[in-house]
């Protein structure tokens, strides 16, 4: 039996500064199977890993970061606001977090845009899948969105990347599912807060992979696996590996599976 996949959200970000090589480090070091990071694209369209579209909550710069270049993104310290120990931690570009990651962790890379011109998210999808590929991480790295276009114009031109909706909108599980599912998704990544057994169902008739985040509680953790999610994102990827392993003895999780099947058949 397969186990649920530990997902370190934004590198085990509660011992150290989210979405920076330390914190990647981290979360490889306790175990995590994936990590999942955010990128936005910077003024010379490159993509920059952070999660806000402000620089002021975990930079000590100021200004949204489309408005400044990958080198000027770079110069900024993104740790200092977390811990002295972190101090001088900088904003890795995509291709930084992917060569760290590489052949150690699966990886979920993001994509947050405020964009909603059909051209400019149609750049930004052929821009990140141009560069996932240029890495040859296309068999290791998930690609999600809460834009629904950035999934669609992946699966139109980049069909042999593996891609996940996410979604926070009330309604009903087979209504989310289907809206993955006609994205051309391969996963539907939902809040703890949406997580039921009902949608684990849902998903798997629909031939798709689920996950839900943040779950931090132990408590929570344990009832996410045994409800059957696919995978579990955390800020504490230690404690979810406990108890992903105390639950299945099983090596290979549903993600690991499926980005390892070369075979596999892109949908339509």
């Amino acid at each position: 039996m397969t186990k649920p996949t530990v997902i370190a959200h934004r590198g085990f970000s509660a011992v150290a500064p989210e979405n920076t090589l330390p914190a990647f480090q981290r979360a490889i070091d306790a175990g995590a199977d994936m990590i999942e990071f955010d990128v936005r694209l910077t003024a010379d369209k490159q993509f920059v890993v952070i999660h806000d579209s402000t620089l002021e909550r975990t930079t000590n710069g100021c200004g949204l970061v489309e408005n400044h270049t990958l080198s000027q993104l770079q110069m900024l310290d993104a740790g200092a606001w977390f811990g002295h120990d972190f101090t001088g931690a900088f904003l890795p570009s995509l291709g930084e977090a992917l060569k760290l990651c590489q052949n150690r962790v699966l990886v979920n890379v993001e994509v947050k845009t405020e964009l909603q011109d059909d051209l400019a998210l149609n750049g930004i999808a052929d821009l990140v899948g141009k560069q996932v590929d240029a890495l040859g991480s296309t068999r290791s790295v998930v690609i999600s969105s809460y834009t629904r276009r950035i999934i669609t114009r992946l699966r139109d031109r980049h069909e042999h990347l593996t891609t996940a909706l996410l979604s926070d909108e009330h309604f009903t599980d087979e209504a989310i599912t289907k809206l993955a599912y006609a994205s051309g998704a391969t996963a539907l990544h939902i809040p703890h807060q949406l997580a039921s057994s009902s949608i684990v169902e849902q998903t798997k008739q629909a031939g798709l992979l689920s996950a839900v985040h943040t779950v931090n509680e132990t408590s929570h953790m344990q009832t996410l696996i045994q409800m059957g999610f696919d995978a579990l994102f955390t800020d504490h990827p230690d404690r979810m590996r406990a108890q992903v392993d105390r639950h299945s003895e099983s090596k290979e999780t549903m993600w690991s599976r499926y980005l390892s099947t070369s075979e596999l058949t892109p949908r339509s």
